[in-house]
């Protein structure tokens, strides 16, 4: 065989000895090119799902819903079943079936996406996650988180009861079953009960993965707490999840919270919150995925207002560079001002949330934290930064 010949492994190896970002994801489309142009059909689902993997969390997420609709186009064309292999089709069938859930992940997170399109990629995952021998528990999980996140908690809990009657399988994950009850409960005023299923969580009663050492169920839970501790004005209470998720041994993007740690600590620890926005301000602006944009956007917004009142002076001293957009050479900054640039770009991704949803969740959230934020006080005694 000539160097030149079609190697599917050889491409494999030649994007995964590359570091995550543009060069491995061009790597990877150029891999399902050539699997394309051989008609190597194993390898066009393949390379798509790992190009769907690539550019959700390093790259541009948009870019899923070309390469997914493509691969079940695939599917749906070649009729597979034939050309595969049993065992080989059953395995990449269930692979391909857990990528479509982060495309569903993804119509959560970028306003961008059709409100009717998500609705419908939701329908057509439910009736082939059924046709693949598996319960409906699964998609009506994934459309409990859609409908919540979107404000419409009509149909959430629709599709939360659902889920309930629905039978258990072994597959099943009672630590992801549980945060997406506990943040319908959250959502809707039922913390009690989201307070009971929280308690199971922490236990180690209800895990993801089955281990508690492992279980991501956890760090989930205190985000969700977090954000909700936030939305409330429960400040100390806030910091207290703060601290634990910004020293929860995890690399995963989803805990590193950077701008509500920083509102969480504004009234309890104001020089800590400061010194996270010093160090980790480009991750803020340069923050890719709207929803996360959104939530970002909010929560520095209102480290800035409570961080006026806390400190009762009109300017701070930053060390930002000139690719931040209020740079000045003096690093003096108005914090009225930098509220207000924080405060616009999240009423921006609002808007465009609650337009494609139908809804005001997003922008009457950014009412309710800007007005409690705002009525917020100074906790007196502090606690150093080895603590909080």
């Amino acid at each position: 065989m000539g160097d030149n010949a079609y190697n599917p492994r050889r491409l494999i190896n030649n994007y995964e000895q590359m570091g995550y970002g543009k060069a491995r994801t061009d790597a990877v489309r150029y891999a399902m090119e050539q699997a394309d142009l051989n008609n190597d059909l194993y390898h066009m689902l393949y390379f798509r799902m790992v190009l769907c993997d690539e550019t959700e969390w390093y790259g541009n997420g948009l870019d899923n819903f070309t390469a997914f609709p493509e691969l079940l186009a695939i599917i749906d064309k070649n009729a597979v079943e034939g050309q595969l292999p049993e065992q080989e089709f059953y395995s990449i069938i269930g692979d391909i079936l857990w990528t479509y859930e982060s495309l569903l992940s993804l119509c959560t997170e970028y306003y961008q996406i059709p409100f009717n399109d998500c609705v419908n990629f939701h329908n057509d995952f439910k009736k082939r996650w059924i046709a693949y021998g598996r319960s409906p528990r699964e998609p009506y999980r994934m459309m409990c988180v859609f409908y919540d996140e979107a404000g419409c908690t009509g149909q959430a809990g629709e599709a939360l009861s659902l889920l309930k009657a629905s039978h258990m399988e072994s597959y099943d994950c009672p630590g992801c079953i549980a945060n997406t009850e506990l943040a319908y409960y959250l959502a809707t005023g039922r913390k009690e009960e989201a307070d009971k299923l929280a308690a199971k969580i922490e236990d180690g009663t209800l895990t993801c993965g089955g281990n508690l050492g492992n279980s991501n169920a956890i760090p989930r839970m205190h985000k969700r707490y977090l954000n909700y501790y936030l939305l409330n004005g429960m400040y100390e209470k806030a910091a207290e999840k703060a601290y634990i998720l910004e020293h929860y041994k995890s690399d995963v993007i989803d805990y590193k919270l950077w701008a509500s740690f920083m509102c969480a600590y504004v009234y309890t620890n104001t020089g800590r919150g400061l010194r996270i926005y010093k160090k980790h301000w480009k991750d803020i602006e340069n923050e890719q995925r709207p929803a996360y944009m959104y939530t970002s956007f909010k929560d520095a917004a209102c480290f800035f207002m409570g961080l006026k009142k806390a400190k009762d002076k009109d300017t701070v001293k930053l060390p930002l560079d000139n690719t931040f957009p209020l740079y000045n050479e003096e690093n003096i900054y108005n914090i009225e001002s930098l509220a207000s640039y924080y405060y616009k770009k999240a009423e921006d991704v609002a808007k465009k949330f609650d337009k494609r949803n139908g809804t005001g969740k997003y922008t009457s959230e950014l009412e309710i934290s800007v007005k409690n934020i705002l009525a917020g006080s100074v906790v007196a005694a502090r606690q150093p930064d080895s603590q909080v």
